[in-house]
């Protein structure tokens, strides 16, 4: 068992969750009208740290911490003297950083009755939801947009083989549409017809980043109570960033650096305004980053959300993380780079994460950089 509690970024940054149909600030019973109750609290709660209940620390028990290693030959073919410490998320149920929110979501929606769970997924989500819902007795239904099924099929029949439905949503929008929100209207659309069957959105909102806080608490531990020269998470919907550089936001001397695609630079070219992850009024909207559409059609793995948690933008606006655009072949040559010297193969949002650390590497000298593993992936990427 691991005894642990999650620091809540949200309560630094209130006022950032609205109504969907009145656009005034969400109030707890707006919210139970479509998240279980302690989902709902858990958006509202300007607590800065929360529990971890005993059930679901055994749970984590199990899996965490999960390792952090230096990868000497990794900064070795890249010719600096910068240190650099990897958080391997990928060692988790799921083989992704995703197994933390799921099991967590799962719990808490045990925990109010809820028996059978609707969401949307690239992939990852979908296949840590499905496995950590079968711990909890609970069904899960997950929508897969079809160029996310096309691109990883093997995660479809991980979702099956772990009790999930899997329905693939067709491409019937214009190019640059947010997949996701393809998805999620998939699902919210069947929800809506079937009473006691609750959605849940896999990203962005305070309920999927807390227990993604343990990643950083863990890596400043295991460095000694040091903390590092530079932060390296990359963003999607800011889980995996907001996860490893919790502990380290703010925080006098340390860089905190986000990796995006040029194709979905959500936080350096986003522009501040209210999002919502579906166009069906269905959903909280967030105060945060958003953009109007993707910048291209090129598969980029879980990077490809149009808005990103609100915690991420209010930090950057701050000035307290910065941002680095990669091109999907830098992030490729990255990961092939690292999977040679390390022997790791990584998913390709986490080749972004790595195309950051070769530039911030170059960049410095002496220093220590971390990053997290946030996914596993395939020797050889399409």
């Amino acid at each position: 068992m691991i005894d642990a509690t999650l620091i809540n970024l949200s309560a630094e940054h209130p006022a950032h969750l609205l109504d969907p149909v009145t656009g005034r600030l969400a109030t707890e019973e707006s919210l139970a009208r479509v998240l279980p109750p302690r989902l709902a609290r858990m958006e509202l709660t300007d607590e800065p740290t929360i529990p971890v209940p005993a059930e679901l620390a055994e749970l984590y028990g199990t899996f965490r911490p999960t390792p952090l290693f230096e990868a000497t030959r990794f900064a070795a073919a890249l010719g600096t003297d910068c240190r650099i410490h990897v958080k391997d998320e990928g060692t988790t149920p799921s083989g992704n950083h995703k197994a933390n929110s799921a099991l967590w979501v799962a719990y808490h929606c045990a925990q109010d009755g809820v028996r059978t769970l609707a969401t949307e997924t690239t992939g990852n989500w979908g296949v840590a939801l499905a496995q950590a819902a079968a711990r909890f007795g609970l069904e899960v239904l997950c929508f897969l947009d079809s160029a996310s099924a096309a691109a990883r099929p093997d995660r479809a029949a991980m979702m099956r083989e772990a009790g999930a439905e899997v329905v693939v949503v067709g491409e019937d929008r214009a190019d640059g549409f947010d997949p996701l929100v393809l998805s999620a209207n998939a699902a919210i659309d069947h929800v809506r017809e079937m009473p006691g069957v609750r959605y849940i959105f896999g990203s962005v909102y305070n309920y999927f980043i807390l227990p993604q806080t343990l990643v950083g608490q863990e890596a400043l531990a295991q460095l000694g109570g040091e903390a590092p020269d530079v932060v390296v998470g990359s963003c999607g919907g800011g889980a995996n960033l907001l996860g490893i550089a919790a502990p380290f936001l703010g925080r006098p001397g340390v860089d905190v650096v986000c990796a995006e695609s040029e194709h979905c630079p959500v936080v350096s070219a986003g522009v501040f305004g209210d999002y919502s992850i579906d166009d069906r009024d269905f959903y909280p909207r967030l105060r945060t980053y958003g953009l109007e559409r993707l910048l291209g059609s090129e598969y980029i793995g879980g990077l490809g959300s149009t808005l990103v948690a609100a915690p991420v933008a209010a930090f950057h606006r701050r000035g307290d993380l910065a941002t680095r655009t990669f091109t999907s072949a830098e992030a490729v040559k990255a990961a092939r780079l690292f999977e040679e010297c390390e022997g790791r193969a990584v998913a390709l949002e986490t080749g972004y994460q790595l195309a950051a650390v070769v530039a911030e590497a170059r960049a410095r000298s002496r220093q220590r950089i971390l990053v997290n593993i946030s996914s596993t992936g395939h020797s050889r990427f399409a």
